[in-house]
């Protein structure tokens, strides 16, 4: 499933979209709505991509020849977000604060009850969610937003009682 977000961008023709990959450009033209190829995790880079693509429609002046050249070009070569190792320790706030000298980089687990989201929406292992007991197996994300996504998504599948916490990991 690919869901993508589409900003409302009435009189631009070069945008960018959010999806759960990251960014797409897009280019409205008046026959349809071209997006790139490749998931960029900046929107600017994203963006550039747009740019490029609109040049390219613009210089060959036909749709028909880009939408060969691209189905030539597809390698879906997403690139892959890095995920957290579950190696070192989570740290609670007034953990971290209490070693000011260390370096530390801020992680979201998503919990239920008193029990940590191990693994979830795993499509390999055809796993909605599993759970654990011990804080430090529990799955991290480096971001807000995509925690807060899987939660809402597990809220409305499995029912409620997830929950986000903040934690820490040492940075070397």
């Amino acid at each position: 499933m690919f869901t993508a977000w589409f900003p409302s961008a009435e009189g631009k023709d070069v945008f960018t979209a959010k999806t759960d990959s990251g960014y797409v450009g897009c280019v409205r033209t008046n026959e349809c709505l071209v997006m790139t190829v490749d998931f960029f995790e900046k929107p600017l880079a994203a963006a550039n991509a747009a740019r490029k693509l609109k040049k390219q429609i613009n210089t060959n002046s036909s749709l028909t020849t880009v939408q060969q050249e691209t189905k030539k070009q597809i390698k879906f070569k997403q690139k892959a977000k890095t995920p957290l190792k579950l190696t070192g320790r989570l740290y609670t706030t007034e953990q971290a604060e209490a070693m000011p000298l260390l370096r530390f980089q801020e992680v979201w687990v998503i919990t239920h009850g008193d029990e940590f989201v191990s693994d979830c929406l795993n499509v390999e292992k055809k796993r909605l969610v599993s759970f654990t007991k011990d804080r430090e197996k529990a799955k991290r994300f480096k971001d807000h937003e995509d925690a807060k996504r899987v939660m809402r998504t597990l809220k409305s599948v499995v029912g409620p009682g997830f929950d986000l916490l903040r934690y820490f990991i040492r940075v070397d």
